[in-house]
């Protein structure tokens, strides 16, 4: 079981609610204390569907782990991480630093300075 206190809210696209695999995850300084920054996009979320922040919603760390458990791997990493999710055949088999333009590794992912 996993200890929604320590985690905080993570902010999600409705498509990735919904299991549309997740194609981008960014972390980034939240005004609101409960929100720990994280934040995904599916591969469906084009420009007008973020536009729109009723194609959002907020979920615990319990939930996360159900759709993407990878993010809690690298969940302290630091604000500023900027991460495209690689797939293969539809499986998910790394990352992209969108930053250093290059792909990562979980250790590389927690090892970034802001």
């Amino acid at each position: 079981m996993i200890d929604n206190d320590l985690y905080g809210g993570f902010m999600i696209s409705k498509n990735v609610y919904r299991g549309v695999p997740v194609r981008y995850s960014f972390r980034e300084e939240s005004s609101i204390p409960q929100l720990n920054g994280w934040n995904l996009l599916s591969e469906r979320d084009d420009d007008e569907y973020i536009q729109n922040p009723n194609n959002f919603m907020i979920i615990n760390a319990q939930s996360l782990s159900e759709i993407a458990p990878q993010l809690l791997e690298f969940f302290e990493a630091p604000y500023g991480t900027d991460l495209f999710w690689l797939y293969e055949k539809g499986v998910h088999i790394g990352y992209y630093d969108l930053k250093t333009e290059r792909e990562v590794t979980v250790e590389e992912i927690l090892s970034a300075k802001e």
